[in-house]
Protein backbone atom coordinates (compact mmCIF):
# COMPACT_ATOMS: atom_id res chain seq x y z
CA UNK A 1 0.00 0.00 0.00
CA UNK A 2 1.82 3.23 -1.04
CA UNK A 3 1.68 6.61 0.96
CA UNK A 4 1.33 9.94 -0.73
CA UNK A 5 4.97 10.46 -0.83
CA UNK A 6 5.50 7.43 -2.94
CA UNK A 7 2.72 8.17 -5.56
CA UNK A 8 4.27 11.83 -5.61
CA UNK A 9 7.78 10.45 -6.58
CA UNK A 10 6.69 7.92 -8.96
CA UNK A 11 4.72 10.31 -10.90
CA UNK A 12 8.35 12.20 -10.99
CA UNK A 13 9.72 9.28 -12.27
CA UNK A 14 6.76 8.56 -14.92
CA UNK A 15 7.51 12.22 -16.71
CA UNK A 16 10.55 11.44 -16.65
CA UNK A 17 12.07 13.25 -13.96
CA UNK A 18 15.40 10.92 -12.80
CA UNK A 19 17.55 13.91 -10.54
CA UNK A 20 16.56 15.99 -7.65
CA UNK A 21 18.75 18.63 -6.17
CA UNK A 22 17.35 18.60 -2.28
CA UNK A 23 18.28 19.33 1.62
CA UNK A 24 16.94 17.12 3.89
CA UNK A 25 15.17 17.96 7.04
CA UNK A 26 12.66 16.70 9.30
CA UNK A 27 9.79 18.35 7.58
CA UNK A 28 10.49 16.04 4.26
CA UNK A 29 11.20 12.65 5.72
CA UNK A 30 8.76 10.61 4.09
CA UNK A 31 9.37 12.29 0.54
CA UNK A 32 13.41 11.88 0.52
CA UNK A 33 12.72 8.39 1.76
CA UNK A 34 10.06 7.62 -1.41
CA UNK A 35 12.73 9.88 -3.52
CA UNK A 36 15.80 6.85 -2.80
CA UNK A 37 13.37 4.14 -2.84
CA UNK A 38 11.86 4.70 -6.86
CA UNK A 39 15.43 4.85 -7.51
CA UNK A 40 15.93 9.15 -8.26
CA UNK A 41 18.98 10.46 -7.96
CA UNK A 42 19.70 13.36 -5.24
CA UNK A 43 22.02 15.64 -5.46
CA UNK A 44 22.78 17.22 -2.43
CA UNK A 45 23.28 21.10 -2.01
CA UNK A 46 25.16 22.45 0.63
CA UNK A 47 22.38 25.46 1.20
CA UNK A 48 18.65 25.44 0.21
CA UNK A 49 19.39 29.01 -1.85
CA UNK A 50 21.55 26.99 -4.52
CA UNK A 51 19.04 24.26 -5.21
CA UNK A 52 16.84 25.71 -7.39
CA UNK A 53 19.56 27.44 -8.97
CA UNK A 54 20.92 24.04 -10.00
CA UNK A 55 17.54 22.97 -11.18
CA UNK A 56 17.06 26.09 -13.09
CA UNK A 57 20.44 25.21 -15.18
CA UNK A 58 19.68 21.24 -15.41
CA UNK A 59 16.38 22.35 -17.04
CA UNK A 60 17.84 24.97 -19.21
CA UNK A 61 20.47 22.06 -20.42
CA UNK A 62 18.24 19.56 -20.71
CA UNK A 63 15.44 20.95 -21.72
CA UNK A 64 12.95 19.38 -19.15
CA UNK A 65 11.71 19.70 -15.68
CA UNK A 66 14.54 20.53 -12.77
CA UNK A 67 12.92 19.29 -9.38
CA UNK A 68 13.84 20.28 -5.95
CA UNK A 69 13.12 18.68 -2.36
CA UNK A 70 13.42 20.72 0.72
CA UNK A 71 12.31 20.60 4.22
CA UNK A 72 9.77 22.67 6.38
CA UNK A 73 10.11 26.26 7.68
CA UNK A 74 14.12 27.42 6.94
CA UNK A 75 14.25 24.79 4.36
CA UNK A 76 11.59 26.23 2.15
CA UNK A 77 12.30 30.00 2.76
CA UNK A 78 16.13 29.35 1.87
CA UNK A 79 14.90 28.39 -1.11
CA UNK A 80 12.99 31.41 -2.00
CA UNK A 81 15.96 33.08 -4.02
CA UNK A 82 16.57 30.25 -6.63
CA UNK A 83 12.85 30.01 -6.64
CA UNK A 84 12.81 34.05 -7.78
CA UNK A 85 15.37 33.27 -10.26
CA UNK A 86 13.45 30.61 -11.70
CA UNK A 87 10.41 32.75 -12.19
CA UNK A 88 11.92 35.41 -13.85
CA UNK A 89 14.19 33.51 -16.17
CA UNK A 90 10.73 31.50 -17.42
CA UNK A 91 12.96 28.11 -15.76
CA UNK A 92 10.25 25.20 -15.51
CA UNK A 93 11.12 23.69 -12.09
CA UNK A 94 9.03 22.08 -9.53
CA UNK A 95 10.00 22.42 -5.26
CA UNK A 96 8.29 19.96 -3.30
CA UNK A 97 8.96 21.08 0.11
CA UNK A 98 7.75 19.32 3.60
CA UNK A 99 5.81 20.75 6.32
CA UNK A 100 4.96 19.97 10.05
CA UNK A 101 1.78 17.58 10.88
CA UNK A 102 -1.64 19.43 9.33
CA UNK A 103 -2.65 20.11 13.66
CA UNK A 104 0.31 22.25 14.31
CA UNK A 105 0.18 23.97 11.17
CA UNK A 106 -0.44 27.80 11.54
CA UNK A 107 -2.42 27.37 7.85
CA UNK A 108 -5.71 25.49 9.95
CA UNK A 109 -6.21 28.56 12.05
CA UNK A 110 -7.31 30.54 8.85
CA UNK A 111 -9.59 32.71 11.50
CA UNK A 112 -6.87 33.87 13.65
CA UNK A 113 -3.82 35.60 12.23
CA UNK A 114 -0.78 33.58 14.10
CA UNK A 115 2.59 33.94 12.58
CA UNK A 116 3.61 30.47 13.54
CA UNK A 117 2.15 27.44 15.61
CA UNK A 118 4.49 24.39 15.03
CA UNK A 119 8.14 23.99 15.14
CA UNK A 120 10.39 24.94 11.90
CA UNK A 121 6.54 25.61 10.50
CA UNK A 122 6.17 28.25 8.32
CA UNK A 123 2.68 28.99 5.79
CA UNK A 124 5.45 29.12 2.40
CA UNK A 125 2.50 29.37 0.22
CA UNK A 126 1.09 32.89 1.55
CA UNK A 127 4.15 34.02 -0.25
CA UNK A 128 4.37 32.29 -3.27
CA UNK A 129 1.98 33.43 -5.22
CA UNK A 130 3.74 36.34 -7.10
CA UNK A 131 6.72 34.13 -7.75
CA UNK A 132 5.22 30.72 -9.05
CA UNK A 133 3.27 29.71 -11.86
CA UNK A 134 1.17 27.48 -9.27
CA UNK A 135 1.43 26.89 -5.72
CA UNK A 136 -0.65 24.63 -3.05
CA UNK A 137 -0.32 22.82 -0.01
CA UNK A 138 -1.48 19.46 -0.29
CA UNK A 139 -3.71 19.38 2.61
CA UNK A 140 -6.32 16.34 0.96
CA UNK A 141 -4.22 13.07 0.35
CA UNK A 142 -7.07 12.16 -1.99
CA UNK A 143 -5.27 15.09 -4.09
CA UNK A 144 -1.95 14.14 -4.52
CA UNK A 145 -1.73 12.86 -7.80
CA UNK A 146 -4.07 15.27 -9.13
CA UNK A 147 -2.04 18.14 -7.63
CA UNK A 148 1.43 16.51 -9.00
CA UNK A 149 0.05 16.19 -11.80
CA UNK A 150 -1.21 19.82 -12.17
CA UNK A 151 2.10 21.16 -11.16
CA UNK A 152 4.27 19.18 -13.80
CA UNK A 153 1.92 19.91 -16.67
CA UNK A 154 1.57 23.80 -15.57
CA UNK A 155 5.35 24.09 -15.00
CA UNK A 156 6.26 22.85 -19.11
CA UNK A 157 2.89 24.30 -20.44
CA UNK A 158 2.59 28.04 -21.82
CA UNK A 159 5.38 30.68 -20.54
CA UNK A 160 7.41 28.05 -18.77
CA UNK A 161 8.44 28.68 -14.92
CA UNK A 162 8.53 27.36 -11.74
CA UNK A 163 5.34 25.62 -9.49
CA UNK A 164 5.26 24.32 -5.50
CA UNK A 165 3.70 22.02 -3.44
CA UNK A 166 4.31 21.83 -0.24
CA UNK A 167 3.27 18.51 1.94
CA UNK A 168 2.39 18.37 5.85
CA UNK A 169 4.38 15.24 7.36
CA UNK A 170 0.97 13.43 7.92
CA UNK A 171 -0.33 13.95 4.12
CA UNK A 172 3.02 12.16 3.51
CA UNK A 173 2.82 9.15 5.35
CA UNK A 174 -0.94 8.52 4.67
CA UNK A 175 -1.42 5.37 2.64
CA UNK A 176 -3.55 4.82 -0.02
CA UNK A 177 -5.55 1.53 -0.36
CA UNK A 178 -6.71 2.05 -3.72
CA UNK A 179 -4.41 4.60 -6.21
CA UNK A 180 -6.81 3.64 -9.21
CA UNK A 181 -9.28 6.15 -7.29
CA UNK A 182 -7.37 8.46 -7.53
CA UNK A 183 -8.80 11.77 -9.01
CA UNK A 184 -6.48 12.41 -12.22
CA UNK A 185 -5.34 16.17 -13.88
CA UNK A 186 -6.82 16.37 -17.45
CA UNK A 187 -5.57 19.11 -20.05
CA UNK A 188 -7.67 20.51 -22.92
CA UNK A 189 -5.79 22.48 -25.82
CA UNK A 190 -7.34 25.63 -27.20
CA UNK A 191 -7.40 25.89 -30.80
CA UNK A 192 -7.51 29.55 -32.00
CA UNK A 193 -10.10 29.81 -35.15
CA UNK A 194 -7.61 33.39 -35.70
CA UNK A 195 -4.38 31.65 -36.54
CA UNK A 196 -4.88 31.78 -40.51
CA UNK A 197 -5.64 35.57 -40.37
CA UNK A 198 -2.70 36.22 -38.27
CA UNK A 199 -0.61 34.27 -40.34
CA UNK A 200 -1.54 36.24 -43.41
CA UNK A 201 -0.72 39.54 -41.74
CA UNK A 202 2.74 39.05 -40.98
CA UNK A 203 3.22 38.29 -44.87
CA UNK A 204 1.54 41.28 -45.72
CA UNK A 205 4.04 43.58 -43.40
CA UNK A 206 7.03 41.93 -45.10
CA UNK A 207 5.68 42.99 -48.23
CA UNK A 208 5.74 46.52 -47.29
CA UNK A 209 8.92 46.38 -45.73
CA UNK A 210 12.58 47.03 -47.22
CA UNK A 211 14.51 46.60 -43.65
CA UNK A 212 12.95 43.75 -41.66
CA UNK A 213 14.42 41.38 -38.95
CA UNK A 214 13.32 38.78 -37.01
CA UNK A 215 14.03 39.47 -32.49
CA UNK A 216 14.69 35.74 -31.16
CA UNK A 217 14.10 35.06 -27.55
CA UNK A 218 14.06 32.94 -24.52
CA UNK A 219 10.51 31.35 -25.96
CA UNK A 220 11.84 30.37 -29.18
CA UNK A 221 15.15 28.21 -27.24
CA UNK A 222 12.13 26.58 -25.17
CA UNK A 223 9.85 26.18 -27.54
CA UNK A 224 12.62 23.65 -29.56
CA UNK A 225 11.48 25.09 -32.46
CA UNK A 226 14.43 26.10 -33.94
CA UNK A 227 15.40 23.83 -37.05
CA UNK A 228 11.32 25.20 -37.69
CA UNK A 229 12.99 28.61 -37.90
CA UNK A 230 15.94 27.74 -39.87
CA UNK A 231 13.55 26.97 -42.30
CA UNK A 232 11.91 29.81 -42.53
CA UNK A 233 15.09 31.88 -42.70
CA UNK A 234 15.84 29.88 -45.72
CA UNK A 235 12.29 30.95 -47.04
CA UNK A 236 12.50 34.78 -46.28
CA UNK A 237 16.26 35.24 -45.78
CA UNK A 238 15.84 38.06 -43.16
CA UNK A 239 18.63 38.85 -40.80
CA UNK A 240 17.77 38.14 -36.94
CA UNK A 241 19.23 39.52 -33.56
CA UNK A 242 19.23 37.55 -30.75
CA UNK A 243 18.06 38.26 -26.91
CA UNK A 244 20.67 37.06 -24.46
CA UNK A 245 18.60 33.99 -23.60
CA UNK A 246 18.82 32.81 -27.62
CA UNK A 247 22.35 34.02 -28.43
CA UNK A 248 23.67 30.63 -28.79
CA UNK A 249 20.71 29.14 -31.15
CA UNK A 250 22.89 30.23 -34.11
CA UNK A 251 26.65 30.39 -34.92
CA UNK A 252 27.83 33.65 -34.63
CA UNK A 253 29.58 33.52 -38.18
CA UNK A 254 25.96 32.75 -39.66
CA UNK A 255 25.68 35.50 -42.47
CA UNK A 256 22.04 36.47 -41.09
CA UNK A 257 22.93 36.62 -37.29
CA UNK A 258 23.55 40.05 -36.04
CA UNK A 259 24.77 39.22 -32.70
CA UNK A 260 23.52 40.33 -28.95
CA UNK A 261 21.12 43.15 -28.83
CA UNK A 262 20.58 45.27 -25.63
CA UNK A 263 21.92 47.68 -23.47
CA UNK A 264 25.23 45.19 -23.01
CA UNK A 265 25.28 43.83 -25.95
CA UNK A 266 27.16 44.21 -29.38
CA UNK A 267 27.97 47.84 -30.05
CA UNK A 268 25.99 48.12 -33.54
CA UNK A 269 22.64 46.59 -32.22
CA UNK A 270 21.25 49.62 -31.47
CA UNK A 271 22.22 51.31 -34.49
CA UNK A 272 20.80 48.36 -36.57
CA UNK A 273 17.09 48.53 -34.71
CA UNK A 274 17.32 51.81 -35.19
CA UNK A 275 17.16 51.42 -38.68
CA UNK A 276 14.93 48.33 -39.36
CA UNK A 277 11.23 49.13 -40.13
CA UNK A 278 9.91 45.59 -39.53
CA UNK A 279 10.60 43.14 -36.13
CA UNK A 280 8.65 39.87 -36.22
CA UNK A 281 9.28 38.95 -32.40
CA UNK A 282 9.53 35.39 -31.96
CA UNK A 283 9.66 34.60 -28.13
CA UNK A 284 11.08 37.66 -26.64
CA UNK A 285 9.99 40.41 -24.56
CA UNK A 286 10.26 44.23 -25.49
CA UNK A 287 12.11 44.67 -21.62
CA UNK A 288 14.03 47.79 -20.64
CA UNK A 289 17.59 45.77 -21.04
CA UNK A 290 16.96 44.40 -24.78
CA UNK A 291 15.70 48.00 -25.40
CA UNK A 292 18.53 49.77 -24.58
CA UNK A 293 17.29 51.23 -21.47
CA UNK A 294 14.25 53.13 -23.38
CA UNK A 295 11.43 50.83 -24.98
CA UNK A 296 9.31 53.56 -26.30
CA UNK A 297 12.66 54.65 -28.25
CA UNK A 298 13.29 50.63 -29.47
CA UNK A 299 13.00 51.05 -33.21
CA UNK A 300 11.87 53.80 -33.89
CA UNK A 301 10.68 53.69 -37.44
CA UNK A 302 9.75 49.97 -37.08
CA UNK A 303 6.41 47.87 -36.68
CA UNK A 304 6.71 45.48 -34.36
CA UNK A 305 4.30 42.20 -34.45
CA UNK A 306 5.29 40.02 -31.62
CA UNK A 307 4.59 35.72 -31.64
CA UNK A 308 4.62 35.11 -28.09
CA UNK A 309 2.76 32.80 -25.43
CA UNK A 310 2.14 35.28 -22.85
CA UNK A 311 -0.90 37.31 -23.52
CA UNK A 312 0.65 39.78 -20.28
CA UNK A 313 3.68 40.49 -22.09
CA UNK A 314 1.51 41.15 -25.26
CA UNK A 315 -0.36 43.79 -23.08
CA UNK A 316 2.48 45.68 -21.83
CA UNK A 317 2.75 49.08 -22.65
CA UNK A 318 6.48 50.14 -22.51
CA UNK A 319 6.64 49.32 -26.57
CA UNK A 320 3.69 49.86 -28.64
CA UNK A 321 2.86 46.43 -30.52
CA UNK A 322 1.22 46.77 -33.79
CA UNK A 323 0.48 43.03 -33.96
CA UNK A 324 -0.04 40.92 -31.09
CA UNK A 325 0.08 37.26 -32.18
CA UNK A 326 -0.84 35.28 -28.87
CA UNK A 327 0.29 31.60 -29.93
CA UNK A 328 2.81 29.07 -29.25
CA UNK A 329 5.85 29.13 -31.48
CA UNK A 330 4.99 24.98 -32.35
CA UNK A 331 1.56 26.11 -33.74
CA UNK A 332 2.85 29.15 -35.02
CA UNK A 333 5.29 27.38 -37.30
CA UNK A 334 3.65 24.54 -38.24
CA UNK A 335 1.14 27.27 -39.89
CA UNK A 336 3.84 29.32 -41.53
CA UNK A 337 5.82 26.86 -43.09
CA UNK A 338 2.88 25.59 -45.16
CA UNK A 339 2.35 28.96 -46.74
CA UNK A 340 3.17 28.89 -50.45
CA UNK A 341 5.74 31.71 -50.99
CA UNK A 342 6.53 33.34 -54.06
CA UNK A 343 10.32 34.13 -52.76
CA UNK A 344 10.97 37.04 -55.65
CA UNK A 345 8.63 39.14 -53.41
CA UNK A 346 10.66 39.31 -50.40
CA UNK A 347 14.08 40.23 -51.60
CA UNK A 348 16.42 42.11 -49.04
CA UNK A 349 19.41 41.40 -50.26
CA UNK A 350 20.75 45.37 -50.06
CA UNK A 351 19.04 45.33 -46.34
CA UNK A 352 21.28 41.90 -45.60
CA UNK A 353 24.42 43.69 -46.94
CA UNK A 354 24.00 46.82 -44.96
CA UNK A 355 23.67 44.95 -41.58
CA UNK A 356 26.65 42.22 -42.26
CA UNK A 357 28.73 45.57 -42.94
CA UNK A 358 27.32 47.16 -39.70
CA UNK A 359 28.61 43.98 -37.85
CA UNK A 360 32.05 43.14 -39.55
CA UNK A 361 33.10 46.94 -38.74
CA UNK A 362 31.88 47.12 -35.05
CA UNK A 363 34.33 45.05 -33.13
CA UNK A 364 34.73 45.60 -29.71
CA UNK A 365 38.58 46.68 -29.26
CA UNK A 366 39.42 46.10 -26.09
CA UNK A 367 39.75 42.33 -27.25
CA UNK A 368 42.68 42.25 -28.64
CA UNK A 369 44.52 44.18 -26.47
CA UNK A 370 47.79 42.27 -25.41
CA UNK A 371 49.04 44.51 -22.03
CA UNK A 372 49.09 43.27 -18.66
CA UNK A 373 46.91 43.65 -16.33
CA UNK A 374 44.42 41.10 -18.21
CA UNK A 375 41.49 42.63 -19.91
CA UNK A 376 38.41 40.72 -19.08
CA UNK A 377 37.27 41.02 -22.53
CA UNK A 378 40.40 39.65 -24.18
CA UNK A 379 39.74 36.84 -21.32
CA UNK A 380 36.73 35.77 -21.89
CA UNK A 381 37.01 35.89 -25.76
CA UNK A 382 39.94 33.30 -25.33
CA UNK A 383 37.91 31.22 -23.13
CA UNK A 384 34.88 31.31 -25.53
CA UNK A 385 36.85 30.68 -28.85
CA UNK A 386 39.39 28.25 -27.29
CA UNK A 387 36.76 25.86 -25.50
CA UNK A 388 35.90 22.53 -26.75
CA UNK A 389 33.17 21.55 -28.86
CA UNK A 390 29.43 21.35 -26.90
CA UNK A 391 31.23 23.34 -24.01
CA UNK A 392 28.23 25.00 -22.10
CA UNK A 393 30.08 28.65 -20.87
CA UNK A 394 28.24 29.93 -17.79
CA UNK A 395 28.53 33.77 -16.14
CA UNK A 396 27.62 35.21 -12.95
CA UNK A 397 26.42 38.75 -12.31
CA UNK A 398 28.46 41.56 -12.74
CA UNK A 399 31.24 42.63 -15.91
CA UNK A 400 31.85 38.87 -16.40
CA UNK A 401 27.86 39.06 -17.62
CA UNK A 402 28.16 42.15 -19.71
CA UNK A 403 31.58 40.91 -21.37
CA UNK A 404 30.61 37.35 -22.10
CA UNK A 405 27.71 38.61 -24.13
CA UNK A 406 29.39 41.29 -26.57
CA UNK A 407 32.42 38.65 -27.20
CA UNK A 408 31.41 34.94 -27.17
CA UNK A 409 30.62 33.91 -30.26
CA UNK A 410 29.48 30.22 -30.37
CA UNK A 411 30.74 28.52 -33.85
CA UNK A 412 31.64 25.13 -31.79
CA UNK A 413 27.86 24.26 -31.01
CA UNK A 414 29.25 25.60 -27.78
CA UNK A 415 26.05 26.96 -25.40
CA UNK A 416 25.15 29.55 -22.70
CA UNK A 417 23.26 29.15 -19.28
CA UNK A 418 23.33 32.52 -17.16
CA UNK A 419 20.64 34.28 -15.53
CA UNK A 420 19.30 37.53 -17.59
CA UNK A 421 16.32 39.27 -15.65
CA UNK A 422 17.09 38.65 -11.98
CA UNK A 423 21.00 38.70 -11.87
CA UNK A 424 21.76 37.36 -8.67
CA UNK A 425 25.42 37.23 -7.43
CA UNK A 426 26.70 33.67 -7.02
CA UNK A 427 24.55 32.26 -9.41
CA UNK A 428 26.93 30.01 -11.47
CA UNK A 429 28.59 28.24 -9.21
CA UNK A 430 24.97 26.32 -8.32
CA UNK A 431 24.48 26.90 -12.11
CA UNK A 432 27.16 24.67 -13.45
CA UNK A 433 26.31 22.14 -11.30
CA UNK A 434 23.16 21.79 -12.32
CA UNK A 435 24.42 21.60 -16.56
CA UNK A 436 27.12 19.26 -15.36
CA UNK A 437 24.55 16.47 -13.78
CA UNK A 438 22.40 17.34 -16.78
CA UNK A 439 25.20 16.51 -19.38
CA UNK A 440 27.57 14.33 -18.20
CA UNK A 441 29.32 13.90 -20.55
CA UNK A 442 30.34 18.01 -21.73
CA UNK A 443 32.80 20.44 -19.94
CA UNK A 444 30.94 22.84 -18.04
CA UNK A 445 33.24 26.74 -18.25
CA UNK A 446 31.78 28.80 -15.17
CA UNK A 447 33.14 32.03 -14.54
CA UNK A 448 32.03 33.76 -11.44
CA UNK A 449 33.60 37.01 -9.49
CA UNK A 450 36.07 37.17 -6.07
CA UNK A 451 32.81 38.87 -5.19
CA UNK A 452 30.33 36.67 -5.97
CA UNK A 453 31.55 33.67 -5.38
CA UNK A 454 31.13 34.63 -1.46
CA UNK A 455 27.50 34.03 -1.88
CA UNK A 456 27.31 30.36 -2.88
CA UNK A 457 31.21 29.31 -2.01
CA UNK A 458 29.74 26.65 0.06
CA UNK A 459 28.79 24.68 -3.47
CA UNK A 460 32.30 24.09 -4.82
CA UNK A 461 32.21 21.08 -2.26
CA UNK A 462 29.17 19.59 -4.62
CA UNK A 463 31.28 20.07 -7.27
CA UNK A 464 34.00 18.35 -6.18
CA UNK A 465 31.97 15.97 -3.90
CA UNK A 466 30.60 14.55 -7.58
CA UNK A 467 33.73 14.71 -9.41
CA UNK A 468 31.53 17.17 -11.45
CA UNK A 469 33.52 18.12 -15.19
CA UNK A 470 33.47 21.91 -14.04
CA UNK A 471 35.85 24.61 -14.05
CA UNK A 472 35.25 27.54 -12.08
CA UNK A 473 36.64 30.88 -13.12
CA UNK A 474 36.88 33.20 -10.29
CA UNK A 475 37.47 36.66 -11.78
CA UNK A 476 39.73 38.38 -9.33
CA UNK A 477 39.95 42.44 -9.52
CA UNK A 478 39.77 43.47 -6.23
CA UNK A 479 36.06 43.63 -5.42
CA UNK A 480 33.00 44.60 -7.40
CA UNK A 481 33.70 46.25 -10.82
CA UNK A 482 30.65 46.49 -12.79
CA UNK A 483 29.11 47.90 -9.05
CA UNK A 484 32.69 50.72 -9.07
CA UNK A 485 31.11 51.75 -12.41
CA UNK A 486 27.89 52.50 -11.44
CA UNK A 487 29.36 54.48 -8.54
CA UNK A 488 31.89 56.09 -10.68
CA UNK A 489 29.79 57.35 -13.33
CA UNK A 490 26.45 58.30 -10.74
CA UNK A 491 27.89 59.04 -7.57
CA UNK A 492 31.19 61.44 -8.48
CA UNK A 493 33.48 57.88 -7.52
CA UNK A 494 32.30 57.68 -4.24
CA UNK A 495 32.76 53.93 -3.69
CA UNK A 496 30.83 52.16 -1.36
CA UNK A 497 30.75 48.25 -0.09
CA UNK A 498 32.71 47.81 -3.19
CA UNK A 499 36.65 47.34 -3.07
CA UNK A 500 39.37 45.64 -0.85
CA UNK A 501 38.97 48.10 1.68
CA UNK A 502 35.52 46.56 2.64
CA UNK A 503 36.55 42.55 2.59
CA UNK A 504 35.60 42.99 -0.79
CA UNK A 505 37.85 40.27 -3.34
CA UNK A 506 40.05 39.33 -0.32
CA UNK A 507 39.85 35.37 -0.29
CA UNK A 508 42.76 33.32 -0.69
CA UNK A 509 41.65 31.05 -3.71
CA UNK A 510 44.66 28.81 -2.95
CA UNK A 511 44.17 27.87 -0.23
CA UNK A 512 40.19 28.02 -0.47
CA UNK A 513 40.57 25.66 -3.27
CA UNK A 514 42.32 23.22 -0.90
CA UNK A 515 39.95 23.33 1.61
CA UNK A 516 37.13 22.32 -0.97
CA UNK A 517 39.32 19.38 -2.36
CA UNK A 518 39.56 21.10 -5.71
CA UNK A 519 42.63 21.59 -8.28
CA UNK A 520 44.21 25.18 -8.53
CA UNK A 521 45.63 27.15 -10.70
CA UNK A 522 46.26 30.90 -11.87
CA UNK A 523 46.14 32.72 -14.17
CA UNK A 524 47.87 36.50 -14.14
CA UNK A 525 49.74 37.39 -17.44
CA UNK A 526 48.27 37.91 -20.54
CA UNK A 527 50.88 35.50 -22.78
CA UNK A 528 49.62 32.68 -20.21
CA UNK A 529 46.26 32.43 -21.03
CA UNK A 530 45.99 30.23 -23.94
CA UNK A 531 48.51 27.88 -22.43
CA UNK A 532 47.03 27.66 -19.88
CA UNK A 533 43.19 27.27 -20.93
CA UNK A 534 44.52 24.31 -23.15
CA UNK A 535 45.82 23.04 -20.04
CA UNK A 536 42.12 23.10 -18.50
CA UNK A 537 40.05 22.08 -20.95
CA UNK A 538 42.28 18.62 -21.01
CA UNK A 539 42.35 18.38 -17.26
CA UNK A 540 38.92 16.74 -17.02
CA UNK A 541 38.21 17.37 -13.49
CA UNK A 542 37.47 19.51 -11.08
CA UNK A 543 39.13 22.86 -11.13
CA UNK A 544 39.18 26.42 -9.85
CA UNK A 545 41.31 29.04 -11.67
CA UNK A 546 41.98 32.05 -10.15
CA UNK A 547 41.88 34.80 -12.66
CA UNK A 548 44.02 38.10 -12.16
CA UNK A 549 42.38 41.03 -14.29
CA UNK A 550 41.93 44.88 -14.28
CA UNK A 551 40.69 46.74 -11.68
CA UNK A 552 39.92 49.70 -13.58
CA UNK A 553 38.00 47.61 -15.84
CA UNK A 554 36.48 49.17 -18.98
CA UNK A 555 32.26 47.95 -19.94
CA UNK A 556 31.28 49.07 -23.10
CA UNK A 557 27.80 50.06 -23.47
CA UNK A 558 25.17 52.46 -21.66
CA UNK A 559 24.71 52.24 -18.10
CA UNK A 560 21.13 52.96 -16.51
Amino acid sequence: MPNVASIIARELKKNKINDIFMLTGYGSMYLNDAIEKNKIKYYAARNEAAAPMMAEAYAKAKNSIGAVCVTAGPGATNALPGLAEAYVDSAPIIIISGQVEKKYSSDNYSNLNIRTLGTAEFSITKVLKKITKYSCSLKNPYDCLYEIQKCIHLCKTGRQGPVWIEIPLDVQSFNIKNTNSLKKFKTKKKKDSKIDKKIDIIFKELKKASKPIFLLGNGLKQSGCTNHFKKLLNKLHIPFINSRFANDLFPFSHKLNLGLCGIKGTSYSKSITNACDLIISLGCRISPTLAHGDPKKFAPNAKIISVNNDKEELNLELRKIDHKINLELEDFFSKILKKKLNEKQYNYLEWNKKCHKIKIQNEIPNIFKKTNPIDLYKFMYELGSLSKRNSILITDAGSNYYIGGQVWKFENKQTEISSTTNAAMGLSVPLSIGAAIANKKKQILSVTGDGSIELNLQELKTISHYNLNIITFVINNGGYVSMKKWQDNFFSGNRLDTEVKTGAGTLNFRKIANAFDLSYLKISKVEEIRKKLNYCFNLKKPLLVEVITDKNQKIFGKEF
